[in-house]
């Protein structure tokens, strides 16, 4: 959403003007107003809007000075000016400030909502252009920490660095490396350009709190990295680091939570002192964020706490009896086949094994479950079709919380699969599925629920429904629920947000460009085209 400020020295106004148009169908929210050009500078200040309407007469400050003061101040920002003077001289004067549009009082609502559009459109290009740039400018940096913290710099680090405006010239370094915990959630169910805008919305916050001598970076598309120095004038400063480090890497976990609305996971690593052992710094970050598996309650992990317990991993044994499982898969029990993961996996709650056991053992269970598939004569190579990949997953960068829900999930499918080869009713399941997608299309529907819902595997089910309809599980999705946001912008007087809610998009930019994608416009013009106007004896303003 964008957000907008109204200006106008008339109550009625801007009254009108916050109630009458419906804001959020065209991508913006009203984040204030003001009745002269003064209270609007500060107001804009305060509350960086993306849109201000502003009329042009207004005790202190007119329209057209504050256009001038806002335009100097912020470029990307757009202005629509509105005047009950019809005189060239107006529009001449804000063409020159740079206004969006300028528009005649009484102010035609479809005028209006026409220029809110064109305006929607000039933002969202303006800000990809603005990431561009920024990406570009981020990526000769980034390319130089990757290369810093893999020890992958020949020749003298700290001069190296300044070509990238990275000072290494301090008494010790520290590095955070930064998880999305929800990264494959992402993945299954969000398109590409979804999945960048959340990276970037929980990428502005972290550097937000970057302290000085701070650098955030790109590690992978999951991970990003924070590289920490002291000031070149701290002496004796590790121990300082560390707890600078540890409670940053504390307030940006919060702070992501709070403001992106996600969780991620931080590991601090072990403080060093020169560039050259920066690279140890790294590996020791993430070998405290590997502690993440075992305790899925904490979200920040400092290496000076968790190596000992990481260093004991590997002299660990295993006590894995998975015997149980068999027969609770067999007969189908759900709470049995709970009790029987539980009683595998509690006891590594807290007592870190080392990870090649642990995959090893799951790996052979995972064996041991095709083989009773085999059984019943099912074709378990394309039922078990990405399950290997997941486990591997997990085990990198998920918990035992989600090694419990796989295996559960697994559990559940086979049952599920085995109950079907005995009674052979295979036939129809895709059928069902899109039957159950019209009765609840508003919930939230992707592939991996439909997989437990169906019991099939999720990769072997997408596989399955594009053979069977042609299309991609998302895209049918997106087109069904436009579907139903045609039909109820043609037949009730709905707002687009409210229609976006009720047929299950959460973000209505989301459905405004699906929309523009299926139907070539977004979905005011579609009303319009749709319905007839309604006579309105009564101009907005």
């Amino acid at each position: 959403m964008f957000k907008a400020l109204i200006v106008d020295d008339e109550p009625q106004i801007r009254k009108g003007l916050r109630t009458i148009i419906p804001w959020e169908s065209y991508g913006f929210t009203v984040v204030g107003e003001a009745a002269d050009g003064l209270e609007a500078l500060r107001a804009a200040r305060e509350q960086q809007p993306d849109l201000v309407i502003t009329d042009v007469k207004m005790p202190g400050m007119g329209g057209m000075e504050l256009s001038r003061e806002l335009k100097a101040e912020r470029p990307e920002l757009q202005v629509l000016v509105l005047s009950g003077y019809n005189e060239f001289a107006f529009a001449k004067e804000a063409m020159q400030y740079g206004v969006a549009d300028y528009l005649l009082k009484p102010v035609d609502p479809a005028e209006l909502t026409r220029s809110l559009e064109r305006v929607y459109d000039q933002l969202w290009n303006g800000l990809q252009e603005r990431m561009q740039e920024k990406e570009k400018a981020g990526r000769l940096k980034d390319y130089f920490l990757n290369k810093l913290i893999r020890g992958e710099i020949y020749g003298h680090p700290v001069q190296e660095a300044l070509k990238y405006e990275v000072q290494l010239i301090a008494e010790s370094f520290a590095v955070v490396v930064i998880s999305i915990d929800r990264y494959g959630e992402f993945l299954l169910s969000l398109p590409g350009e979804e999945i960048g805008w959340r990276r970037y919305a929980i990428g502005n916050v972290i550097q937000e709190l970057l302290p000085a001598n701070g650098y955030l970076f790109d590690v992978s598309e999951q991970q990003f990295g924070v590289l920490l120095a002291s000031g070149p004038e701290e002496k004796g400063v590790c121990d300082l680091l560390l707890r600078r480090a540890r409670s940053f890497a504390e307030l940006a976990a919060e702070s992501v939570a709070r403001y992106a609305k996600e969780q991620v996971t931080m590991g601090v690593g072990e403080v060093v002192r020169k560039p050259e052992d920066i690279r140890h710094a790294y590996r020791t970050a993430l070998q405290a964020l590997e502690m993440k598996f075992y305790s899925d309650a904490e979200f920040v992990f400092v290496y000076e706490l968790s190596s000992d317990a990481i260093d004991r991993a590997g002299s660990g044994t295993l006590p894995w009896d998975d015997a149980g499982l068999f027969p609770a898969i067999r007969d189908g029990a759900e709470d049995r086949l709970r009790s029987e993961i539980d009683r595998l996996l509690v006891p590594l709650y807290g007592k870190p094994i080392a990870k090649d056991t642990l995959k090893f053992a799951v790996v052979s269970t995972i064996i041991r479950l095709a083989k009773m598939t085999e059984e019943f004569h099912g074709e378990w190579q394309s039922f078990y079709t990405g399950k290997f990949g997941e486990l591997e997953r997990i085990l990198e960068k998920g918990s035992l919380k989600q090694l419990n829900a796989f295996l559960l999930a697994l559990g559940l499918q086979i049952a599920g699969h085995i109950d079907t080869l005995r009674t052979r009713k295979m036939d129809g399941r895709v059928r069902e599925m899109l039957d159950h997608i019209e009765q609840h299309y508003s919930d939230d529907l992707n592939l991996k629920e439909l997989s437990k819902l169906f019991f099939v595997n999720t990769v072997y089910l997408g596989q399955l429904f594009k053979k069977e309809t042609g299309e991609y599980f998302n895209d049918y999705i997106n087109k069904v629920r436009v579907g139903h946001a045609c039909r109820l912008l043609k037949e009730t007087g709905l707002s687009a947000a409210e229609i976006a809610e009720r047929v299950g998009y959460k973000y209505v930019d989301h459905f405004y460009r699906q929309f523009k994608l299926l139907h070539g416009m977004n979905p005011g013009e579609f009303r319009r085209q749709s319905q007839r106007p309604a006579a309105d004896p009564h101009s907005l303003i």
